[in-house]
């Protein structure tokens, strides 16, 4: 019995392998809140090298605007067999930064409860001759970003062997930032709501800057962008979600828009 309860132990944890080479967990970007892929593929092999970058990202971010991001994973030894990576971008509150579209193929984009998004391998890919990987996809700002707020991406790589196992990989990572400006278009009274009481407890009453009441829903978040909780506007008003004590990030989601600003629970 014993023999076979290992056997499918065996079996299982091939399988999570296997799926985990075709398309990662979430959340191991090396972001606030995340952990590294380097979790599960330890240790570290020391014969292989090399780097995860993103090309296209703006040093200067529009609100709306559409850019193209391009992951490049390099294998700079030139002796590993298969790449891959994760991506997630993140505002000032650690919470989602715009909206990923139209991927590359062998990648996917997925969004989690928490709300982030991750743009993904999927599955992973054999290194060419030129040991270099690319995947690319669309990213469109913040309609809302704040101006002078910075985003920021955190991507992880792996520099594989190509056994399916989590032994004799390297794991890279890094992250870059760019900081929003208005576009000429753009209103400024339309960027920060009014929440109070502000320290408060039960009921927040909410005016956008333009001094309309919204409708909608409130997500709450930890300062490491965990999702706490979340409850419905009507007219500017809300009853907040049952929460512990503490400074809180409140997301008021109005159909594609949000607007971000901070509450302290008492």
């Amino acid at each position: 019995m014993n023999k076979i309860y290992t056997f499918l132990a065996l079996a299982a944890s091939t399988f999570l392998l296997v799926s985990f080479s075709a398309n990662p967990p979430d959340g191991k970007t090396g972001a606030p809140g995340d952990s590294l892929c380097s979790e599960c593929h330890t240790p570290s092999n020391a014969q292989f090298n090399g780097s995860i970058s993103v090309e296209g990202f703006p040093a200067v971010i529009t609100p709306g605007e559409d850019y193209i991001l391009t992951v490049v994973n390099r294998d700079s030894v030139g002796n590993a067999v298969r790449g891959g990576f994760q991506m997630t971008i993140l505002g000032p509150f650690n919470t989602k930064a715009g909206e990923m579209t139209d991927h590359s193929d062998n990648s996917i984009v997925t969004q989690t409860f928490s709300g982030r998004q991750y743009f993904e391998h999927n599955p992973s890919v054999l290194y060419p001759d030129s040991n270099v990987i690319k995947w690319t996809v669309q990213w469109k700002a913040p309609e809302t970003a704040t101006a002078g707020s910075q985003i920021t991406y955190y991507v992880a790589g792996n520099i594989a062997n190509g056994n399916f196992q989590s032994t004799g990989d390297r794991i890279v990572s890094t992250n870059g930032k760019g900081t929003v400006v208005l576009s000429a278009t753009e209103d400024l009274s339309l960027q920060k709501p009014t929440l109070y009481p502000n320290p408060g407890s039960d009921r927040i009453s909410i005016v956008l800057a333009d001094g309309t009441l919204p409708d909608g829903i409130g997500i709450f978040y930890s300062l490491t962008g965990t999702r706490a909780g979340e409850a419905e506007i009507q007219h500017g008003q809300m009853n907040t979600p049952d929460l512990a004590s503490g400074v809180y990030v409140v997301e008021i989601r109005q159909g594609e828009k949000s607007h971000f600003v901070r509450w302290s629970k008492i």
